[in-house]
């Protein structure tokens, strides 16, 4: 029996198991990454979806109250400045005296006032403005003004969006 001569290992096959691992590795991360990306982009359209649903519930909730309430609600006529452009006027203290909003409702199932944040994970309850202004050429209308909030929505004490977001949603009501 004779036996080969020993030949020197080169060690090709190491160095190639290396860098499929590396490829590997590298591809991997980069699936995670997309992975981690998507659920970001889909929790944020999600978030948008409930301010906007959170919004349309206050706009109709405040509709309907200014519809059936007719003129025993309170709404301030207002001149140039539109009270619901101010963001004070959305604040919780404001019907303190120091800012009078001209109607502020909380749309809630109870029609509570105020904008305190409800128990922890759920968003802010929406609210809703009404306000008498003048068209031209065709006389008097209520503007109804509308926010709601993603779940993550914080506020400064200026009424300046700290975290989260809010959408604002507007209709406009004729006097008749």
């Amino acid at each position: 029996m004779h036996s080969q001569p020993h030949k020197a290992q080169q060690g090709v096959v190491l160095i190639v198991v290396l860098i499929m691992l590396v490829i590997i590795g590298l591809t991997s991360a980069a699936v995670m990454r997309n992975a981690l990306s998507a659920d970001l982009a889909s929790a944020n359209v999600r978030n948008e979806t409930l301010a906007t649903e959170a919004a349309q519930a206050a706009l109709a909730y405040c509709e309907q109250q200014v519809i059936t309430a007719g003129s025993t609600m309170p709404i301030k006529a207002v001149s140039a400045n539109q009270h619901w452009a101010d963001l004070t006027h959305w604040l919780p203290g404001a019907a303190d005296g120091t800012v009078s909003p001209p109607n502020w409702k909380t749309a809630s199932a109870t029609g509570n006032s105020g904008s305190a944040k409800a128990s922890t994970g759920t968003a802010p309850a929406p609210q809703c403005m009404a306000e008498k202004i003048t068209l031209t050429g065709a006389g008097d209308a209520i503007l109804v003004t509308a926010r709601g909030f993603t779940p993550d929505f914080q506020e400064s004490a200026k009424g300046q969006t700290i975290t989260g977001s809010a959408v604002w949603l507007q209709s406009t009501l004729q006097v008749k």
